[in-house]
């Protein structure tokens, strides 16, 4: 083989392996979120919520603790 038909033979490959995923990735499978997926949609958002929040009270925690040894120290 030459090395023309070599680089042909590996450009075909790829081009079948990704039109192969491509149609695999496409199918009627698919479907809508469920009223349960969106339940659990709403609790992770619920609980990203709440850290949130947890860690806004820990900022404001060190803010006031940084500002404590400040005074403390002057």
């Amino acid at each position: 083989m030459t090395n023309k038909t070599q680089i042909m033979n590996k450009l075909l490959k790829a081009s079948a392996a990704s039109m192969l995923l491509f149609l695999a990735a496409c199918n009627d499978q698919d479907k809508p979120i469920k009223a349960a997926d969106k339940e659990a949609f709403k609790t992770q958002t619920e609980a990203l919520e709440k850290a949130k929040q947890v860690e806004q009270v820990l900022i404001d925690g060190a803010e006031k603790q940084r500002e404590n040894i400040n005074a403390q120290t002057r």
